[in-house]
């Protein structure tokens, strides 16, 4: 290989001309001509040519490869292709061994759950690839036994060795997850035949009395199976998804932190809160954290509320006629009909109990429809949900809720929740805002988990999972006190045990919104 007395080479075809006009250790140029008419077959041509070219020189044709091509025209005599190929180095240590994490059903990521390998023809002393040695490899790097595929390796080694080709990546071992628990259900107090309405009962806008219970919640149940690693260790069965209530003004929440009920009487309005921060509040999404508030809200006679501009929530008593404008500065209740001509602008949700003419209505966050509605412009900016049937309307939101739609236009970009054909996806859309969203939770995401390297240091932030907050805590607790800080008080060490069980989460979300921002932006070129 080092001074190869080659300035020719024949190949298996004699219609194909190979020569040698550059030589050197480890590189050199070889220009081959191709018949004009077997043009098609020159990428195989070309693996043929490396094959021979490695027999020539007493080689394994792996550590053979094209890396530049000089130069490609058409001649008279056929096609005149230039190429530079090198011969490359021995792999060190020949067979690679890599473990990987995989991701739980309650997103959490579980470390050590993989194996993947790279195998070579030979390994760093020319000696040809066994299945003892690999099996030693493995065993030596503490892999267990049971979690490798034998057969599948096997399969693999002799591809490799019958190939001469190395084999990057495969997956030949797999540890058992452990079982996720059932999560924790939202149980809302009203129902179907006392409101239908309440397949949103997310959007709240609905009047509830002092002392109503609002909503409860379960508690998520743990898995009954443990899992184990690639590595032996034993995993113990996880919890299901928890939702945690929060009481915002007029609401009192349980002492077991379970219920919310009413102290004031007014209008209910719910916000959620998702372990992702790039979704938007939708009802089949189960949130992370459920906020419940009652609103003050001002109660005017439709006459009174028309044609006019309000600063406040407003619930309007009776039928808005024809040709009204109304701006509403917050959220809105018609308890009516609306009719034609209107103009109706509201910044956060709007929800309409009679039926609605040839309007334009807008709407910042969530509208809900009871009756039917006739040649109207609806548009909102998160989900709408239409209980009765629209017929011939002009319909755009976030997320729509129809089965009963009858000619017109209707155009979300969140998956539909609707059974009728004319709901057309914008996925162009879609993937901005996942694209603009997924920018503002990543800025966010670096944010938190700086404020968690201030804290706890970068070192324990990188290695604590889900399974293991408790040591890193009491790890970081002891050096806190021998660098002569004051012992913490119980509540603090509440709050830095919760500040830590963040981090696994943060890391996660981090990795997968970069990976999908990576995704989107491929997507959208």
């Amino acid at each position: 290989m080092d001074n190869p007395d080659l300035s020719r080479v024949q190949s298996a075809n004699p219609d194909t001309k190979i020569r040698l006009v550059a030589m050197g250790k480890n590189l050199w140029k070889v220009r081959m001509l191709f018949p004009r008419e077997k043009a098609t077959l020159i990428p195989e041509q070309l693996r043929l040519i490396k094959s021979q070219l490695a027999n020539s020189f007493g080689v394994p044709d792996f550590r053979l490869e094209y890396i530049g091509l000089y130069s490609k025209r058409t001649t008279s005599a056929g096609i005149l292709v230039e190429m530079q190929i090198e011969k490359q180095d021995l792999p060190s240590g020949a067979m690679r061994v890599r473990l990987r994490p995989m991701t739980a059903a309650d997103g959490s990521i579980i470390s050590d759950m993989q194996v993947s390998v790279d195998l070579f023809p030979y390994d760093e002393y020319e000696h040809a690839i066994s299945f003892k040695s690999v099996e030693d490899k493995l065993k030596a790097e503490g892999i267990d036994s049971s979690a490798v595929d034998w057969q599948r390796l096997r399969d693999l080694i002799e591809d490799c060795i019958v190939q001469q080709t190395p084999v990057y990546e495969e997956v030949v071992a797999q540890g058992k997850m452990p079982d996720v628990g059932i999560p924790s259900t939202l149980y809302y107090r009203w129902f179907p035949q006392s409101d239908p309405a309440s397949a949103s009962a997310w959007m709240g806008l609905r009047v509830v009395e002092r002392g109503e219970e609002l909503t409860e919640l379960s508690i998520p149940v743990s898995g009954v199976h443990a899992g184990k690693n690639v590595l032996g260790r034993e995993l113990s069965p996880r919890r299901g998804i928890t939702t945690r209530l929060e009481a915002g003004p007029g609401v009192s929440l349980s002492s077991t932190g379970r219920k919310l009920v009413s102290r004031d009487t007014g209008v209910l309005v719910l916000k959620r809160n998702y372990h992702d921060r790039r979704q938007k509040d939708s009802p089949r999404e189960t949130p992370t954290v459920l906020v419940a508030e009652i609103a003050k809200i001002r109660s005017v006679l439709s006459e009174k509320a028309q044609n006019e501009r309000w600063e406040e929530s407003l619930w309007v008593n009776g039928n808005l006629e024809d040709k009204t404008t109304l701006v509403v500065n917050g959220d809105c209740v018609v308890f009516g009909d609306i009719g034609d001509g209107c103009e109706i602008q509201v910044s956060g949700s709007l929800r309409v109990q009679g039926e609605v003419g040839e309007s334009n209505i807008a709407v910042g966050m969530h509208a809900c429809i009871h009756g039917k509605m006739k040649g109207t412009i609806l548009q909102a900016g998160l989900a709408i949900q239409l209980i009765e049937e629209a017929t011939d309307c002009t319909i755009f939101a976030r997320e729509i809720l129809a089965d009963h739609l009858i000619g017109g236009t209707a155009e979300a970009y969140a998956p539909v929740a609707s059974n009728n054909d004319l709901v057309r996806v914008n996925r162009e859309k879609l993937l901005q805002e996942q694209r603009s969203a997924g920018e503002d939770a990543l800025a966010t995401l670096r944010r938190q988990i700086t404020r968690l390297y201030e804290i706890f240091g970068s070192e324990i932030v990188h290695q604590v999972s889900s399974d293991s907050v408790q040591i890193h805590l009491l790890r970081w607790l002891r050096q806190q006190k021998s660098n002569g800080i004051r012992p913490y008080s119980h509540p603090q060490v509440q709050e830095f045990r919760t500040l830590l069980e963040l981090a696994p989460m943060l890391r996660a979300q981090i990795a997968s919104i970069s990976s999908e921002l990576r995704a989107t932006n491929n997507e959208t070129r």
